[in-house]
């Protein structure tokens, strides 16, 4: 086969402008968009991974127990206090 086949890979938007122009200002150098962004998140440190159902559900737990319930309005409550008769915003 004379031609190598190229893997497949996604492609990267970038949607801001300044992160655009950093990017620029980055490969300046010769250095691919890819290498300098694969860099970028290299450095960057991973986000605590959640190991298990249990402990989530206690911290959920945990906040709750200090949330008033007293204090929650329903949503019938909600709407009848912000929403007039016909579903509109109270003025």
């Amino acid at each position: 086969m004379p031609f190598a086949v190229r893997r497949q890979q996604r492609a990267i938007t970038i949607r801001s402008d300044h992160a655009s122009a950093r990017l620029a200002l980055l490969t300046r150098d010769g250095r691919s968009q890819v290498a300098v962004i694969e860099e970028a998140l290299d450095r960057m440190p991973l986000p605590s991974v959640r190991l298990d159902l249990a402990s989530f559900r206690r911290e959920v737990a945990t906040f709750l127990a200090g949330v008033d319930a007293s204090q929650v309005q329903s949503m019938t409550e909600f709407d009848a206090s912000h929403y007039n008769e016909n579903g509109l915003p109270k003025s």
